[in-house]
């Protein structure tokens, strides 16, 4: 609690201090409280609150809880606020710093790939990072890519390793390059000549070094009682602004065939 007042509290007596202390505790409660709940609950009289509040230079009671319910909101607003702000900072920082880390080299390449018709296929682990499969499965069609194909379990992924021939595309998305299960699968897909494509965090990271190419992106790891709560915002947008590269690829591609 914030009380704005000139008093110190050497000149309060015992009880107006045992008052103000049941205030500071319970100021979220006070606002829907009358005078007489409150005197109950301190268990002194409504004439002892009353002179107490106006020794504080209020009016009475009501006044009193007007003044608490406004510092609670003015407490909340700017909790909002800083939280609001924090957060649009974060991603502006992790977005100037992915796209510093866009290197050009490394789209032009992933798009010369992609305009080949070699088979593309992108594993799908399950969770939060599936919702940036089917963005990317969905842009890629869209562009003109017909040969995609998104593996939704680690099952299918093994057999299409095992049995596709040499030269395939496979694409994994990370957000830690760490994961496990992703992370065994692009390792075994390069062991067997398959084309590992990645796109992960800027740590470093496993996934990152033994694929072929890889695109990353600026992320801090977050877990919320042990759920992932990391942000793919930088995700999204470095699928973005790959599948803008690779349209303008294919537009230059298309003006050579005409010219």
């Amino acid at each position: 609690m914030k009380l704005n007042l000139n008093i110190p509290l050497s000149s309060l007596s015992n009880k107006e201090l045992k008052i103000l202390q049941y205030i500071h505790d319970n100021e979220n409660r006070i606002s829907t409280m009358s005078i007489q709940t409150f005197a109950k609950e301190i268990n002194y009289s409504t004439s002892t609150v009353l002179r107490f509040c106006r020794r504080l230079g209020f009016s009475g009671f009501p006044e009193l809880k007007f003044f608490l319910r406004r510092q609670e909101e003015e407490s909340s607003k700017n909790v909002t606020n800083y939280s609001v702000q924090s957060i649009k900072k974060s991603i502006i920082t992790d977005l100037e710093g992915t796209t510093s880390l866009m290197n050009t080299e490394d789209l032009f390449q992933i798009a010369k790939l992609l305009s080949s018709n070699t088979p593309v296929y992108i594993h799908s682990p399950a969770g939060l990072t599936d919702i940036s499969v089917d963005y990317l499965e969905s842009m890629l069609f869209i562009s003109g890519c017909q040969n995609i194909y998104k593996s939704p379990a680690a099952k299918m992924t093994h057999h299409y390793i095992q049995t596709l021939d040499k030269g395939n595309i496979f694409i994994f998305i990370s957000s830690s390059g760490k994961f496990e299960s992703t992370l065994n699968l692009a390792k075994e897909a390069k062991l067997h000549g398959m084309i590992v494509i990645s796109i992960s965090s800027i740590e470093n990271n496993d996934l990152a070094e033994i694929s072929n190419y890889n695109i990353r992106f600026f992320s801090k790891k977050t877990e919320n009682e042990g759920a992932d709560s990391t942000s793919r915002f930088c995700t999204f947008f470095v699928l973005s602004v790959f599948i803008e590269f690779f349209n303008e690829y294919k537009k230059g591609i298309n003006h050579e065939i005409i010219s």
